[in-house]
């Protein structure tokens, strides 16, 4: 499955700010009051929920050039990179996913 048909075929729920965290400025990230937000990822066709997300998760997934600036601002903002979700069946952490899809060079010097 593509990334855009993903993208069309699942949405995010439950999650406070969501534009900030998909489209803000990093200004606008600092009123992100709740960095640790648990939503979900439901399947649009059918309802079903496919997985947990935070905001962490999210910023880590977006790929943005500055995406380590946004995750720095969460943290700050009590942001818990140790946090564990149910992420699409199995539980993992941000700092995992941070390890597990990102550069190196990206994912030093975290919290």
């Amino acid at each position: 499955m593509s990334n855009m048909k993903f993208r069309t075929e699942n949405k995010i729920t439950e999650i406070d700010h969501i534009y900030f965290i998909t489209n803000g400025t990093l200004d606008e990230m600092n009123k992100i009051e709740n960095p640790n937000q648990v939503g979900k990822v439901v399947r649009r066709d059918t309802g079903e929920i496919v997985s947990e997300i935070t905001p962490l998760f999210m910023i880590i997934n977006q790929c943005s050039k500055n995406f380590r600036e946004k995750l720095d601002i969460l943290i700050q903002n009590g942001g818990d990179m140790h946090m564990r979700i149910n992420y699409y069946g199995t539980s993992r952490s941000a700092e995992e996913i941070m390890n597990l899809f990102r550069k190196k060079s990206e994912s030093t010097h975290l919290a």
